[in-house]
Formats: structure tokens, sequence, C-alpha cells
């Protein structure tokens, strides 16, 4: 696999290509070592194109779970093909398992695009184009991401990233996160909505940073005001997190590896099926044909004082 490097003195950020254009390494050089910032990925996972096991990964063109994988838009109702392991959900949307094209190459960025009228067996009933640019900084990483509608309808959109970040950094203590929005979507046993987002609980509440410790999280926060952060006691180091505002919503996830993943995402869970229902505030936005969007999300390094 043909595997991209940006590197400076600080920050080291690999790229697959031909895996989703995901990340599979992003790591921080301390004190001779290459310290993972996101979880790193396996090799079985590019050796057997697995992009869910990889470091970060592209959402699009919508993000998390669509309930059986049906939605209706426009007065037509679309069935998607289950993509999940419990055969019925179709998740995190069409693009994080396809080979993309490397488009530009430079010192500090590289450029992925994917086309959908290329790929005969694609899961999505509209066509659409992907763009994403990585961009490595002395102390942080940029990712511009772009979706665009590439037929004549219009279609419902999203986007999303996916980063897995590690706990510990290091030897650290358990990492404090700490991050507002406005409401959490409550869910089912298949982690779908099942009523509009509400105030958030005290045992869901980040706004002053705490460790996650043994809390089980994977829940959409609506109203999030776009910036999160990371502070690894003992480390020396914080993580910031700052996303653009079409990203509206975030996911919280603790992984079973002990990861945890934090998820800037322009829509709700299901939100396709929540916009044709009339619930407010879903997040998907209406692209008409040609049209595009397109957010950036920022992860910088900070040291400690």
């Amino acid at each position: 696999m043909n595997l991209q490097i940006l590197q400076n003195q600080r920050l080291r950020l690999t790229v697959a290509p031909e895996l989703g254009a995901s990340v599979v390494g992003l790591e921080l050089y301390r004190q001779g070592f290459w310290l993972p910032i996101l979880r790193p990925t396996p090799p079985a996972a590019l050796i057997q194109h697995c992009s869910p096991d990889t470091s970060s990964y592209l959402l699009a063109p919508y993000s998390n779970r669509i309930r059986d994988g049906r939605f209706s838009f426009a007065g037509k109702t679309h069935q998607l093909r289950p993509n999940w392991a419990d055969g019925r959900q179709t998740i995190h949307g069409e693009v994080h398992g396809r080979a993309w094209a490397l488009q530009r190459v430079e010192e500090n960025a590289l450029e992925c695009h994917f086309d959908s009228r290329v790929v005969p067996d694609v899961n999505f009933p509209f066509p659409f184009a992907v763009a994403v640019q990585y961009r490595l900084l002395e102390d942080e990483v940029v990712i511009q991401t772009t979706l665009q509608n590439v037929g004549t309808e219009p279609m419902p959109a999203g986007l999303g990233h996916h980063p897995y970040f590690m706990r510990r950094l290091g030897l650290s203590d358990e990492a404090l996160l700490s991050f507002r929005a406005e409401r959490v979507y409550l869910t089912d046993a298949s982690c779908l909505p099942t009523r509009p987002a509400e105030a958030i609980p005290p045992q869901f509440d980040f706004s002053q940073p705490r460790p996650l410790g043994g809390l089980s999280l994977d829940h959409v926060f609506a109203g999030w005001e776009g910036i999160l952060r990371l502070d690894w006691p003992g480390s020396g180091w914080q993580l910031e997190l700052r996303a653009d505002p079409i990203f509206s919503h975030l996911v919280v996830f603790t992984a079973p590896d002990g990861s945890v993943a934090l998820e800037p995402v322009t829509h709700a869970t299901d939100g396709f099926n929540l916009m044709a229902q009339g619930w407010p505030d879903t997040g998907v936005q209406i692209l008409p044909g040609g049209q595009q969007m397109k957010g950036q999300v920022r992860i910088r390094l900070l040291a400690q004082k």
C-alpha cells in the first residue's frame, strides 16, 4: 500500500489514499520517541483494507447510522445495502473503504479525491464527489473536506471525521476531556435517537475538564460550539480540536480498544430520516445539483507551561 507521510520536527502524519484517504498515524515527537496521538493502525488493517480499524477515517456523503439502511427523500424511499455486522444498519458513509486518487503532494500537504461515478457498486442513490486536503503545520494538522453533488437532482448530504484519540499519551494519566454543547440525543439499543436532542444530563456533561473513566458513551451532542480539548496530565501536552460551524454535532464514542472517538460531524445520527420526520436542527444539508458543502477541522498540539 502506498502510504503518504508528512513530517516535521514535532508531528508525523501518515495517510493511506488507497484506503479511504484514511489517517493511519498521527504522532508527536518527544524525547527521541514518536508517541501516538491517534490510536495506531495495525498492519493487518492495511493488509485487509479494513478502514474502521485505522486511526481516523472520513464520513461521506453521510455520517453514522441510517436506520435499517432506508431513508425517504423528496417523496421516494431508498434502500441501501447493510454494511454493519448486525446485517441491518448502514453506517459511516460510502467512502472510507474505497480507493481514492492521490491528486497532489507538496512538502507539507497532500490532496485526495473520490468520485462515485467511477465506482460501479457505490451504495448511495445520488452521484457525489469528495475531496480532502491534509496540511501539516508546525504544531497542527489542518483537514479540509469538500462534498459535491455531481448530479442534477437535489440530494441529502453530510460530512464527518472519525478520529480515535489515545486516552493516555506515553506514560501520562488518563486524559481530561472538555467541550461545550447544548443538547444530547438519547438512543436505543441500536444507538439510534429515540427523541429530539434534550438537555445534557450531568453524567454526560463535559463543560469542565474530566476523565472519561469507566463511562460508556456512543452519543451525539447537538449545538456543539466546535472546540474540544484533551489534556494528558503529566505529559506536558494538551490537544485542541477546532471545527468549522458546519460541524454542528459531535459524536463521543468510548471504543472497546481503550481509545476515544471524538467525531466532528455535520448532522445527527439517522439524520436523513429525522429530517423527513420533521425533527428540528438535524444538521442535514440538501445540496442542489452541482452544489457543494465543505468544512475544516484543525488538530493542534499545545505544550503546557
